[in-house]
C-alpha cells in the first residue's frame, strides 16, 4: 500500500451492538464512540502512484475539475484514499509551506477534494475548498477507516447498467460488497418493505413525485446535513418538503421538441414561437404525414402550456392545484384549435414514438431521455427548446423530471451510504454518467462543461432556467392522475374545457 499509516490505537466500543440497531443515528455518535484512529501520510509520489494504480486497477481515471483559475484534470481523495469514516485533521504540505485543517466536516468534505498530478512541465496540486495548491510535496491526516463490508443499492430509470458499474468500481476500490438491484417501481417497494418492518437497502434511487409516499410511510431519514456542493436550486426543491430535503438529486431529464429532419427540412431557431410552430405544422397538413404529435392526455404536457399562459406555479401556496384558472382553460382551448386544424394529433408515447422513427409524424414534444434512443436508430433528429409564446413572451415550461437517492430510516450502513452519494454526485460520475446517457447534471459548476462535451448540450441546458420542477408533494400525483381521465373526454369532445377543468377541481378539492 502507498503512504505510511502511522497505527495511534484501536479501541473497540463496548456499545458497537448498540450502534448498529441504532443505525439510521450513527451519524450523530460516530465521533464520540470511535471504532480505531489512524495517522496517514502520503508523499506526492505516492500520491502518482496510486493516482495509476487505481486507474489501472479500478477504471477510476481523471477527469476535468472546476477550478479557482479554470479547469484542471485530477482525482478526488474518496476514490484515491482509503475510505473515511471521519477526518479529524488534513495538512497539506506545499514548496512553500504547510496548512493544517482541523473541523468535522473534513470526512464529508474528501469527495470534493481532488488530487491533481503534475503533467509534463508541471508539478502536482491539491484542489480543496476551492483553493488550488499548487507545487504539492504531500499530504497528511488522522481519522477513523470506515469500517464496513458491505453496500445493497436500489436503481430504476435509464441508465442502470452504467451506474451500476460505477457503483461498483468504488466499491471494489474499497474492498466493499456491492449488491446492486434494478427495481421497478422502487418507491412503491420501499415504502411497503418499511410498513412490513422488512430488510431494506443502503441507497434507494426515486423520482421527485415519490418523496411523500415515503415521508408518510417513515421509510426515509432527512439528509439536510449532508451538504452537496454546487447544488444546482431545482434540485433542492425537488425532493424538498416539509422545510426538509429527503433525497439527495442525481440527475434529471428535460423536455424538448424534436424534428424528423427528412420531413421538416426548414427549421426553427431557438427562439421560436408557437405561432411558428403552427406555421411548420401547417406546412406539411397535405403531405400525408401527421404535422405534430404529443402526448396530451397526460397533463405533463399541458403543464408547460399553463406556465407560458401566466400560471406562476403549479402547486398553490396553500398546497392545492388549481386547475379551473384562466391560464389552464386558455392553455387547453389552444391544445384543442390545434387538434381541431388537424395540426396536432394527441397520441400516447409508444405510438408517437414508433411513427416519429418511422417517418410518419413531422415533430413531437418529449423527454429528453429519447435522445440516445433515437440516435441509436441513426434517426436523422434535430432538437430545439420549447417554443416561446408570443402572446405573453414567455416560454413554454418543460418539465424537469429529477432522480435521486433516499437513505432508508432502517439502514444497517448510514455512513457509507453518504460517501457513495458523495462520490455519485462528485464530478467525474456525474460527467461521465450525464454526458454518456443525455442527462442534465446537478451540479451548477458542470453546466457550462456538459454543455460544451454533449450533443445537444447546449439546447438541454437552455431548458433549466425555464423549467418546472416535478413537485415532491401528494397533490402532483393527484392532479396527474385526475387530468389523465379528463383531458380524454375534453380531447374526444365528450366535455367541454370549462366541464372538464370544473370537474377537475371538484376531484381536486375532494382529494384534499
Amino acid at each position: 500500500m502507498f503512504g505510511k499509516e502511522v497505527f495511534v490505537s484501536r479501541r473497540r466500543s463496548p456499545s458497537i451492538g448498540i450502534l448498529r440497531l441504532l443505525a439510521p443515528f450513527v451519524v450523530l455518535f460516530v465521533a464520540t464512540f470511535s471504532v480505531h484512529a489512524l495517522d496517514y501520510a502520503y508523499s506526492t509520489a505516492e500520491l502518482a502512484a496510486l493516482a495509476h494504480s487505481v486507474a489501472r486497477d479500478y477504471d477510476l481515471e481523471r477527469y476535468e475539475i472546476p477550478g479557482p483559475e479554470g479547469s484542471v484534470t485530477g482525482i478526488s481523495l474518496l476514490e484515491l484514499l482509503p475510505l473515511m469514516g471521519e477526518v479529524h485533521r488534513l495538512t497539506i504540505e506545499t514548496a512553500g509551506g504547510t496548512e493544517t485543517f482541523r473541523d468535522g466536516e473534513l470526512g464529508d468534505e474528501w469527495g470534493e477534494a481532488f488530487f491533481i498530478p503534475a503533467d509534463t512541465d508541471g508539478t502536482p496540486a491539491l484542489l480543496h475548498r476551492g483553493d488550488l495548491y499548487g507545487d504539492l510535496r504531500g499530504i497528511s491526516f488522522s481519522g477513523e477507516p470506515l469500517d464496513a463490508d458491505g453496500l445493497e443499492v436500489w436503481l430504476s430509470w435509464e441508465g442502470t447498467e452504467e451506474l451500476e458499474e460505477l457503483i461498483r468500481r468504488l466499491a471494489r476500490r474499497h474492498g466493499i460488497a456491492a449488491d446492486v438491484d434494478s427495481v421497478p417501481g422502487t418507491e412503491a417497494k420501499l415504502a411497503a418493505q418499511a410498513r412490513a418492518r422488512g430488510a431494506v437497502p443502503d441507497l434507494v434511487m426515486i423520482q421527485s413525485s415519490g418523496v411523500q409516499t415515503l415521508v408518510d410511510t417513515r421509510a426515509i431519514q432527512a439528509l439536510d446535513y449532508l451538504e452537496i456542493p454546487n447544488l444546482i436550486p431545482q434540485g433542492r426543491s425537488a425532493f424538498t418538503l416539509e422545510g426538509r430535503r429527503w433525497a439527495v438529486p442525481f440527475y434529471f431529464d428535460t423536455q424538448v421538441a424534436f424534428f424528423n429532419r427528412s420531413l421538416y427540412r426548414r427549421l426553427p431557431d431557438r427562439d421560436w414561437t408557437l405561432a411558428g410552430m403552427e406555421d411548420l405544422g401547417r406546412s406539411l397538413l397535405r403531405s400525408g404525414v401527421e404535422p405534430m404529435a404529443w402526448n396530451a392526455y397526460s397533463s405533463n404536457w399541458l403543464i408547460p402550456f399553463q406556465i407560458s399562459w401566466g400560471k406562476p406555479a403549479l402547486v398553490d401556496r396553500d398546497g392545492g392545484i388549481t386547475t379551473n384558472d384562466r391560464a389552464t382553460l386558455t392553455s387547453l382551448r389552444y391544445i384543442l384549435r390545434l387538434q381541431d386544424e388537424g395540426i396536432l394529433v394527441p397520441m400516447e408515447r409508444d405510438a408517437m414514438d414508433a411513427r416519429f422513427i418511422a417517418g410518419e409524424i413531422g415533430m413531437i414534444f418529449s423527454g429528453s431521455y429519447a435522445i440516445p434512443y433515437f440516435e441509436s436508430l441513426g434517426l436523422d433528429i434535430a432538437v430545439r427548446p420549447y417554443p416561446i409564446n408570443q402572446e405573453t413572451g414567455r416560454r413554454l415550461s418543460p418539465l424537469l423530471d429529477f432522480k435521486g437517492f433516499v437513505i432508508p430510516r432502517r439502514t444497517q450502513n448510514p455512513v457509507l451510504a453518504r460517501r457513495f452519494l458523495q462520490y455519485l454526485t462528485g464530478p467525474g460520475v456525474q460527467l461521465r454518467f450525464c454526458r454518456d446517457l443525455y442527462k442534465l447534471s446537478v451540479r451548477e459548476d458542470l453546466r457550462a462543461t456538459l454543455a460544451e462535451q454533449m450533443r445537444y448540450g447546449d439546447v438541454l441546458d437552455q431548458t433549466i432556467d425555464t423549467g418546472t420542477v416535478i413537485p415532491p408533494d401528494r397533490i402532483y400525483g393527484v392532479y396527474k392522475n385526475t387530468m389523465w381521465s379528463l383531458l380524454r373526454f375534453a380531447l374526444t369532445r365528450r366535455m367541454t374545457p370549462e366541464e372538464t377543468l370544473t370537474r377537475a377541481q371538484e376531484l381536486m378539492d375532494a382529494d384534499r
